[in-house]
């Protein structure tokens, strides 16, 4: 055999050895991506998880719960964490089988049996999807956190009124105090006579008001420049209350008349 045909099937030999080491690792890599997947659940389904020793398996639950509680039949061969909407297992144990629960906030249980099988690519990253042909009902469980955030908000409005309710009280206590010393009396003394029994008028600075015990209701006139005009009126207890300051004016009640005005004016 000459050299040159020696070498070149070493070379040969070689190639083929680096072929075949860097092909098994391709399928290797290429196939560490089957380990993610995605599976939907259902009330009644229970999901099948291959785990492997000195691997973790990621199950992610739909982003918009959470989970409460994790029950596992097996926790001294399984490693089991939770967080959020993620759950981490991992197997403790070569050929260890066990089942797993999870509970969310939704009220939704999702449901996996696990095994560890240690020649087989195992689950790395399992994306649970809700069946969308059962409708999410609303959250029926709370977590710690939400709550502490409603006890929060409810102590944080109660405290709001409660302020509110003194600042009312206050300014209640404040009217009641400074409104004695709004009350004008300067319509002078009424003459207590039928059929008006007119016993006092004033005003505060805003609404006119006419005390009287007349049996029958009568109107009331305003006299500006000379010329009366009929005025609307609330009545609250025999007090007429019109809703301005009245310089000059008169009760009527058919032909009798009963004039009042400002002393001054």
């Amino acid at each position: 055999m000459s050299v040159h045909r020696l070498v070149g099937s070493r070379s040969l030999g070689f190639v083929a050895a680096v072929l075949a080491a860097t092909g098994a690792s391709g399928l290797v890599a290429s196939g560490q991506t089957t380990g993610i997947r995605d599976v939907t659940a259902s009330a009644h389904s229970v999901i099948s998880l291959q785990t492997r020793i000195r691997y973790t398996t990621m199950i992610l639950l739909p982003e918009d719960d959470e989970i409460l509680d994790v029950v596992t039949g097996d926790r001294d061969f399984w490693v089991i964490s939770a967080t959020h909407n993620i759950a981490h297992v991992k197997p403790a144990k070569e050929g260890a089988a066990t089942n797993l629960n999870l509970v969310t906030a939704s009220g939704a249980v999702y449901s996996f049996l696990l095994t560890e099988k240690g020649n087989s690519l195992p689950d790395l990253k399992v994306y649970v999807i809700p069946d969308p042909d059962i409708a999410r009902g609303k959250m029926k469980y709370y977590t710690a956190a939400q709550f502490e955030s409603v006890q929060a908000e409810a102590t944080a409005a109660r405290e709001a009124l409660e302020a509110e309710r003194r600042r009312v009280a206050d300014a209640i206590a404040n009217y009641e105090q400074e409104y004695p010393s709004k009350l004008q009396f300067v319509y002078g003394t009424p003459k207590y006579e039928k059929p008006f029994f007119v016993r006092a008028i004033w005003n505060d600075g805003q609404f006119t008001y006419v005390r009287t015990e007349a049996t029958e209701l009568p109107a009331l006139y305003e006299v500006k420049d000379g010329s009366p005009s009929l005025l609307n009126f609330q009545v609250r207890n025999g007090t007429y209350v019109v809703p301005k300051v009245l310089d000059r004016g008169y009760l009527a009640l058919g032909k009798a008349e009963f004039d009042f005005g400002m002393h001054g004016r």
